[in-house]
């Protein structure tokens, strides 16, 4: 549920430590490589810099890969359409939208590859779905997706039986954030702060998915902490972002990720959510108050 899709945060992560780029791309495209994702906590992914893409598996929670793209267009080559069906898909009939499809439905919500999304979160079932629904429909996948199927099927992730995609491990969760950059080629800025929020949000879902214990306590807090209307107040802001918000469980996922770990005012606040900042404060204190059961950074 990425920045999960596209929303403010969406429309608005030198080499890794160790010296080793492990997740490349090569000629556009996440590259097969027979590389194993670089071991990074929160700290090392959110200062580390490189002109490749990086794969990290996240130290705090080995079920979670975060993969730090150099740039927005290549993130969103490799995910926006992934995310358009898992969050955004509107019709009864699932399926993956045609190349000139997707271009339209950009054009119809004023975004482009760049500002679909800043940054997305996939189970690996998602993309196994994904990857059917396209060889159903013989729908052609930009290089990039194909790339991401081939690391998936390297990573032991996916794999290939009798022309159906299985999702080997489906649970395990793929998040991405863009690296720093000026304004340029079509792209908006991403400065630290952005990046923070960013790779924040995302890992929050991630933790979402992998956690139950923590999914449990967000659906509590949803469900019988916050007020009808703060309630409404998220449904409305998530569906200005194209949100499907006649799921459940998105709503709460991103509740939380808007919530807490969101800490930029460009991407989420208390204007954009309709409410005074006084009630924002409370409900960001009642959630930390209860003790959530997470690792990742409550106050930041």
């Amino acid at each position: 549920m990425t920045c999960r899709t596209q929303s403010p945060f969406h429309a608005r992560l030198f080499r890794a430590v160790t010296g080793s780029a492990l997740g490349l791309l090569a000629m556009g495209a996440i590259a097969a490589s027979g590389w194993n994702p670089v071991p990074g906590d929160y700290q090392t992914i959110l200062k580390t810099k490189s002109s490749n893409v990086t794969v990290w598996r996240l130290t705090e929670n080995p079920e979670v890969l975060v993969i730090d793209f150099p740039t927005l267009a290549r993130q969103g080559s490799a995910f926006n359409r992934v995310t358009q069906l898992t969050e955004q898909f509107s019709e009864a009939y699932k399926r993956v939208l045609t190349g000139d499809e997707f271009r339209k439905y950009l054009e119809s919500i004023r975004r482009s590859d760049s500002t679909f999304a800043f940054g997305h979160d996939v189970l690996v079932s998602e993309l196994a779905l994904f990857f059917n629904l396209a060889d159903r429909d013989k729908i052609e996948l930009t290089p990039e997706e194909a790339g991401l199927r081939e690391f998936l099927v390297e990573q032991g992730l996916l794999r290939s039986w009798r022309g159906i995609n299985q999702a080997l491990k489906p649970d395990v969760v793929l998040v991405t954030v863009p690296q720093t950059r000026e304004r340029g080629d079509g792209e908006p800025k991403i400065n630290e702060l952005a990046r923070r929020a960013v790779l924040l949000h995302e890992l929050s879902h991630g933790e979402f998915y992998t956690n139950p214990y923590y999914a449990k306590y967000c659906r509590k807090f949803w469900a019988e902490t916050l007020t009808d209307n703060q309630r409404e107040a998220f449904t409305r802001f998530l569906s200005k972002y194209n949100y499907s918000v006649n799921q459940d469980e998105l709503l709460i996922n991103e509740m939380q990720a808007y919530l807490i770990f969101t800490p930029d005012p460009n991407s989420f606040s208390a204007a954009k959510l309709g409410i005074e900042e006084s009630e924002l404060a409370e409900m960001r204190n009642a959630f930390r108050h209860g003790r959530p059961p997470t690792k990742l950074p409550l106050n930041h």
